[in-house]
Parts: structure tokens; C-alpha cells; sequence
């Protein structure tokens, strides 16, 4: 039995560059990380809303926690569009050279969307704890540890992850597939950025410009590294 399961598993690794596309057990897998991904993100949100509630802040949830607000509704569109292209993965009989037909296409972009869920639940999940460590405890040094730690996981997750998935499908996509899915990897990847780069220039009161927005687009390069510091605006925690 463990040798049909082993032999099942490497099927379906060798069948994800295949004309057919992708076989059924590999987009069930991803399906069932989506969910456990939208499970994260929820747990995420209930509990910052518990934090929020013994904390002695006169602030509304809304103005303590909106970065992390962001980073719940960014992770579950990317985890819905996710499962949405792996739903479409199924429905699709096999690879075609109209995009909106190939399986490929749709089992390429849920896996990107699932990469860029996956840094939303982290951003919404670890960015609390990580400031408690360094401004509640005062353990400065693992604070910093565990940031450089999660910036790492940062960088695979948007960029490394889906870069590499998209150079090992590369050479079996035709060129309509190609441009599919480079466009939506830079439209998925622009939206995951700008969404978190808005949200954290608000909190931290800078000014309204388009300087002030392309600084902060490019501090959610490593954003866990601003995880460590309090706001410095009006909003400030």
C-alpha cells in the first residue's frame, strides 16, 4: 500500500507539466491548504479581536488594528481566488491554447495566489507577537531574530515561490499562457504590496504623496523587518 501511494505521489509531480495539466490529487492538495490558510487568517482576526478587548487603549478596533484588517481581506482574496482557480482547474478537461480554457493556467495562478495568501496570514498572524517580544518583554535581540527569521519566509513567499514555479512551467506553456500568467503574477503581487504599503503610510501619518507611497511600497519589501517599530502617526497603537 505504501509503495501505491508513493507511486500515486510521483505521478502527480510528473504529470503538472503535462499537455493534460495538473491531475486531480494535486489541485485537491492545494485546495486543502487554501482552506487551511483562510482557517489562519481567521483565527488571525478573532485573535487580535481578543487582544484588542484587554488591551486599555481608547481606540476602536478599527484604528489600533486596520494594517492587520488589511492583511485579513488581502489573504482571503488571494485564498478565494486560489481555490476559484483550482475550482476552474477542475472544470477545465485539459490544456488549451485559449488561456481561459487551459488547466495549466488556472492551476499556475491558484498556486501563486496561494503563496501570496500564505505572507498575508504570516503579516496577520505573527506581526502582534513579534512587537509584544521586543516592546512588552523588552527582548530586543529575539525580536529581531524572529523578524529577520519571518522576512526570510517573506521573500520566498512573494517572490522566490512563485518566481520559481513560473520558470519550471515556463518552458511547457505556449505563449499565450505565458503572458497570462506573468501578467496576473505582477497584478497579484502589485495588489498584495500596494494594498499593505497604503495601509501602513495611513498608520503611520506620513504625508500624501506619491514620494511618500513609493517609500512605503518599497519598506513592504521586508516588510516584517517594520513589525518591531510602534506607529509614529496620529493612528499610533
Amino acid at each position: 500500500m505504501f509503495v501505491d501511494v508513493q507511486r500515486i505521489g510521483a505521478m502527480s509531480i510528473s504529470q503538472l507539466n503535462g499537455a493534460e495539466g495538473p491531475p486531480d490529487s494535486a489541485v485537491q492538495n492545494r485546495l486543502t491548504a487554501a482552506g487551511l490558510v483562510l482557517a489562519t487568517l481567521f483565527f488571525a482576526g478573532s485573535f487580535a479581536m481578543q487582544l484588542h478587548a484587554q488591551s486599555k487603549s481608547g481606540r476602536t478596533f478599527a484604528e489600533t488594528f486596520a494594517y492587520l484588517e488589511v492583511a485579513l481581506v488581502v489573504g482571503a482574496l488571494m485564498a478565494i481566488a486560489s481555490i476559484t482557480g483550482l475550482l476552474a482547474c477542475q472544470q477545465c478537461l485539459a490544456s488549451d491554447r485559449a488561456w481561459y480554457k487551459s488547466k495549466r493556467v488556472w492551476f499556475i495562478v491558484a498556486t501563486v495566489a496561494q503563496y501570496l495568501s500564505i505572507s498575508q496570514a504570516m503579516s496577520a498572524g505573527l506581526t502582534e507577537l513579534v512587537f509584544g517580544i521586543k516592546h512588552t518583554f523588552e527582548a530586543a535581540f529575539l525580536a529581531h531574530m524572529l523578524a529577520v527569521a519571518a522576512s526570510i519566509f517573506w521573500v520566498l513567499l512573494l517572490w522566490v515561490a512563485p518566481i520559481h514555479a513560473l520558470r519550471s512551467w515556463w518552458p511547457h506553456l505556449w505563449r499565450g499562457e505565458r503572458v497570462i500568467v506573468a501578467l496576473l503574477y505582477i497584478v497579484l503581487l502589485m495588489f498584495v504590496l500596494l494594498s499593505n504599503a497604503m495601509i501602513y503610510a495611513m498608520q503611520d501619518g506620513v504625508s500624501d504623496t506619491w514620494a511618500s507611497l513609493l517609500w512605503a511600497l518599497l519598506q513592504q519589501f521586508l516588510q516584517p523587518m517594520m513589525w518591531l517599530r510602534p506607529w509614529a502617526g496620529s493612528l499610533a497603537v
